[in-house]
């Protein structure tokens, strides 16, 4: 039966397809201003049937047909497939199964919730009497325990009293030994007190006398150690301003592991074997050139190579009024921009020792 009714729902679905199409075919024929509604039409698909039963029809009147058909195969195709179908026999003795199968399941269900009630009755019963016989056993234990509880309580009263008696006893004989044995050592700390106040005193001259020795130590050799440079030969790539990590490694690949073997690197190659032009790498190399004299931080080197410096040499030859004139201009721009503060702008006096510095 399913098969059937699904192969009518086929047919009248097509059916339904087919007057749709139809119907579609006409509206455009409508709308067409070359043909229009007075339009006679021969449909290449029923156009023999309908020309022998009616003769030609024009465009309106085959839409409407065609309109109608479509609602009555859509139609049909609703009944067919929305119509209820008779029961399976099989499947009405198999519910007629179950059903006698879930009556016996009920009476074994309530024969067996009889039989626990009348347990858990029973049980009930039982732990009532057991209830019972333990609230009576607790009531003598009780009245035992509150005898021998009051007999100890008055034991300890007793033993209380003597205690107390012998204390106060003790206490009287031993107050005057502690009052004396405390005079003595309230005297004793009297002196030790004295004793530490006095150290503590010359402590802190001897604290202040030291801190001044430490300060005139750390000028002096401030004086006769000249400035350790910023940057050294065996620092990492990655302390220069421009070289991350992805270019760190790309150097590290072409055997370029620190500063000084970046510096002493030919810029033709690392042009060729890294992401970074020719003139980026000698600016790179002329900025390690420069940090690594002392005195001179990343801003300063950056200023410099703006300038034009790209080498310890060209530094040392500079002239001083005109490298400060160039410096700056330069920190000018730097504090517009807002690479550096007012602050950090380098004095003429700093000038002067990077370029004492690079002739060493």
């Amino acid at each position: 039966m399913p098969a059937k009714r699904g192969v009518a729902v086929w047919i009248s679905g097509f059916l339904t397809f087919l007057a749709v199409l139809s119907s579609f075919g006409t509206v455009l024929y409508l709308i067409d201003e070359t043909k229009g509604p007075n339009f006679i039409l021969r449909p290449y698909l029923i156009g023999d049937i309908m020309g022998s039963l009616v003769g030609d029809l024009s465009v309106e009147n085959y839409f409407w047909i065609s309109l109608t058909a479509t609602f009555i195969f859509l139609g049909l195709t609703c009944i067919i497939a929305y119509r209820k179908l008779p029961p399976d026999p099989e499947i009405v003795k198999m519910f007629i199964k179950v059903g006698g199968n879930l009556a016996a399941l009920r009476k074994t269900q309530e024969a067996t919730s009889t039989e626990l009630a009348e347990s858990i009755e029973n049980n009930r019963k039982t732990s009532r009497e057991f209830f019972k016989k333990v609230d009576t056993n607790l009531e003598d234990a009780k009245k035992e325990t509150l005898a021998v509880m009051e007999k100890q309580g008055k034991t300890i009263q007793k033993v209380r009293r003597d205690v107390v008696s012998t204390v106060e006893t003790k206490v009287g004989e031993t107050r005057e030994e502690m009052l004396g044995a405390l005079k003595k050592q309230e005297t004793a700390i009297r002196g030790v007190r004295r004793l530490n106040e006095q150290g503590a005193a010359a402590l802190k001259e001897q604290r202040a006398e030291l801190e001044d020795i430490r300060i005139r130590l750390e000028k002096i050799e401030e004086k006769m150690m000249p400035p350790q440079p910023r940057l050294n030969s065996q620092d990492n790539t990655e302390e220069i301003k421009g070289i991350g990590p992805r270019l760190g490694e790309e150097l590290r690949a072409l055997g370029i592991t620190n500063v000084g073997e970046l510096v002493t690197a030919d810029p033709a190659i690392i042009d060729e074997k890294t992401r970074v032009s020719r003139d980026m790498a000698e600016r790179l190399q002329a900025t390690a050139q420069l940090r690594m004299i002392p005195s001179v931080d990343e801003n300063d080197a950056e200023m410099l190579v703006d300038a034009g410096i790209t080498s310890r040499r060209e530094l040392a030859d500079q002239d001083l009024v005109q490298l400060s004139r160039k410096i700056s201009e330069i920190a000018k721009t730097y504090i517009e921009e807002g690479k550096m503060s007012e602050d950090e702008k380098p004095t003429i006096e700093e000038v002067s020792s990077w370029i004492r510095m690079a002739r060493y």
